[in-house]
């Protein structure tokens, strides 16, 4: 990931725009102010909602856990 300041990414914003976008690399800007803001692709951003919506839902929670003591259970069988 790449970092810039606000004033930076104003010089060169379609640089940075590009690099998001074609290749998916995230920019973390510092703004003036010190705060932190991170660009990312729509893509890449639409798969951190739908990671959001799975990992947050308390069904999918039970399912992941069951699926990692299967995962845990055979490389101790297998060992």
């Amino acid at each position: 990931m790449e970092h810039v300041t606000d004033s930076e990414l104003q010089r060169k914003l379609c640089h940075y725009l590009n690099g998001v976008t074609d290749r998916q690399k995230p920019v973390m800007v510092t703004t003036g102010a010190g705060e932190e803001v991170v660009l990312i692709s729509e893509a890449d951003y639409q798969n951190l909602r739908a990671n959001q919506r799975i990992l947050g839902d308390p069904q999918h929670q039970v399912w992941i856990q069951a699926l990692l003591r299967q995962v845990q259970d055979k490389a101790v069988h297998t060992s």
